[in-house]
């Protein structure tokens, strides 16, 4: 990041990361999840399988398998990026459904596209 960006940043502008999570949250919201995993201290857990990731509250970032909601993030707060294959994406923040710090790794149903 460059000093400009910085100082961007620092009054008043939104920054790279919060620009990626805006609009790969609104490119996903709205569909199907294959299934979802969380990284833990030594392994990867399946958390779910035939999920849905929606934006709530016009801020919020969620994914639900069934009517138990797996993770919620700030979508200004989280952290998204897809893989290069573009099945799938990696979702990390402070999920407020219990204020720990999460990483998620979630499928999709179907290849997206750009």
């Amino acid at each position: 990041m460059g000093l400009f960006d910085s100082i961007k940043e620092k009054f008043g502008g939104v920054s790279k990361n919060t620009k990626q999570s805006r609009t790969i949250a609104a490119k996903l919201n709205d569909s199907h999840i294959k299934y979802a995993s969380v990284k833990t201290e030594s392994d990867d857990l399946i958390v779910g399988r035939d999920g849905h990731v929606n934006i709530v509250d016009g801020d919020c970032f969620e994914l639900v398998f069934g009517v138990k909601s797996i993770f919620k993030f700030k979508i200004d707060d989280m952290t998204i990026w897809e893989f290069m294959s573009l099945d799938g994406a990696t979702v990390s923040g402070v999920d407020l459904n219990d204020g720990n710090e999460k990483t998620f790794m979630i499928y999709y149903d179907k290849h997206l596209e750009r």
